[in-house]
Formats: structure tokens, sequence, C-alpha cells
């Protein structure tokens, strides 16, 4: 039996609306929204980390809570130095743990059996994600890969990035048929709207796009629904709860656009070296989140 429901039609359809937004508004407008919108959605969805560990704990002191906050900061700076020390390797674990946390949350919720060849199938569903925004703006991720780690990406490597890509989601999807069959046609009209937009709008566009409406709203959604859940509006008070650790990611970002030398590493490539540096926690939190509270 297809499942559909109509938030899934929704994505789909503003998906559709922005790829025309973004084929007529210029370049800097669209760079403009993009920044706004990944930089107060996108990092609010992850603002509220540290509470969903204290959840998962259930009782958490305030001398526990400034111990989960230590970790997760010395986190961020651990993920900071090896992007400096060892930036290609330090990229491909981003994109490798990122495309494991974009499957799962797109997937979680409509597969009844966790099990390891299923984790594996959400990594490489966000693996193929990666693979078709990398293929569809080769030029652009060439050179945010070149200003990030000083390495020369051949355009040949998306080639056959896409390839392997495709080739292992289809052998995974093979494996888990029976869990996700009713999920694939919806899934694959949601598929086809992002390939409509990775290639007719710029990179920028189409990741705040993806990240956003496709990843950033659905877990900040399930979030609000585990903190609070006898809460008469959870959204807003998972906002509220989220707005001194988001003004604080917004602190830090301004301070590396202010230290760093921008004739070296554009707005761009600095922009997703900031998502990298916070990414690891976040995941582990999500992932924890979703085995305990979320099937």
């Amino acid at each position: 039996m297809v499942k559909i429901n109509h938030f899934d039609i929704l994505k789909i359809l503003i998906t559709l609306i922005c790829t025309g937004l973004g084929a007529v508004l210029p370049d800097g407008i669209l760079s403009f929204l993009a920044a706004v919108n990944v930089l107060t959605i996108g990092i609010i969805h992850g603002a509220n980390d540290l509470y969903i560990a204290s959840k998962i704990k259930r009782t958490v002191s305030k001398h526990q809570f400034r111990y989960l906050f230590g970790i997760y900061i010395l986190f961020v700076f651990v993920m900071v130095f090896a992007l400096y020390s060892f930036p290609l390797a330090s990229l491909l674990l981003f994109v490798i743990i990122s495309s494991f946390h974009f499957g799962e949350q797109q997937w979680y919720q409509k597969t009844i059996v966790k099990s390891v060849k299923l984790y594996i199938f959400y990594a490489a569903f966000g693996f193929f994600l990666f693979a078709l925004l990398f293929y569809t703006h080769k030029l652009h991720t060439a050179n945010i890969i070149f200003e990030i780690t000083q390495q020369q990406v051949p355009n040949f490597f998306f080639d056959r990035f896409i390839i392997f890509a495709s080739t292992l989601l289809t052998f995974l999807l093979l494996i888990n048929f029976k869990q996700i069959k009713s999920q694939l046609f919806i899934q694959t009209i949601g598929l086809l709207s992002l390939l409509f937009l990775f290639s007719q709008t710029s990179l920028i566009w189409s990741f705040s796009v993806y990240f956003v409406l496709w990843h950033s709203l659905p877990s900040l959604k399930d979030q609000a629904s585990v903190l609070y859940p006898y809460d008469s509006s959870p959204i807003r008070s998972y906002i509220t709860s989220a707005i001194p650790y988001w003004l604080l990611s917004l602190i830090g970002f301004t301070v590396a656009v202010l230290f760093v030398d921008n004739e070296t590493i554009s707005m761009t490539s600095l922009f997703f070296a900031f998502l990298a540096a916070i990414t690891i926690p976040h995941v582990i939190a999500i992932f924890l989140m979703h085995k305990k509270y979320i099937s």
C-alpha cells in the first residue's frame, strides 16, 4: 500500500516553486535568501541538541548540563582543528556522516524494523543526494573543495561519484525493499523534484532549499514533539529554548567571517565549513533521539 502524507506533497510543490524562483531571481538575491534560510531555520533545528541529550538522560543537573555543553563545544573545536589540519579527510567524514543524517531523517519514521542494513540504506540515500547535488554543480563544487582542501578535483570524479552512489543505493534499495516499498512512489517523486531543482538553480540555492525544507523543518518538528509533548505550542517552545544557542552559533560564524581572509576562502566555502564543524554532535543527538523516542 502506497503511503502519502500531505507534508510530502507540500514539500514537492514548494520545491517546484523554489525552482522557478531560482530561475528568475538574480544570483545575489538567491544567495542572500539561501544564507538567511540556513542561518535561521537551518541552524535553529540543531540548536537544542543539549536539551535533546538531557531528555535522553532523563535527569541532568546544572553541573551535568554544563559538562554536556563543554563536550559539545569540544566536538566543534575538534572538527575545526581537523578541517584545518586534515581538510580532505575531514570533508569526506562530513559528507559520510551528513549522508546518514539526511537519509535517517527522511526515512526513519517510514520504516518499522530498524537494522544495520537499513541504517546503511539511510547513508546510501543521503550519499546519493550529495552525489546528485555535486554532479549538477561540478565547477562550483570543485572550487569549494579546492578552497577548503587545496586539492583539485577533476570533472570525471563527479561522473564516477554519481555512478557509484546510484549503484550503491539501488543495491541497498533491493535489500530493504519490503521495508521501504510503501514509500518508494512518493520518495521517487520527491527525488525527481530535487533533481529538477538541482539542475536548474545554483549550488547554494539548491542546497538551502533541500536543507531547510526537506531536512531542517521535519527534524525541528520531531524534536519539538519529543521535548515538549504536552505543550500547546511545541514549535514555539522549541524556538524559544533554541534562541540562546542559535545566537551563540551566529556569533561564532560572524567571528569566523571577520578573521578569515576572504581572498583565500570564499563566503560559500566558509559557510559549508561552518556547517561541517557543528554537524557531528548534532548527528549523534538526533540518532539517539530517534532510537529512544521516534519509531
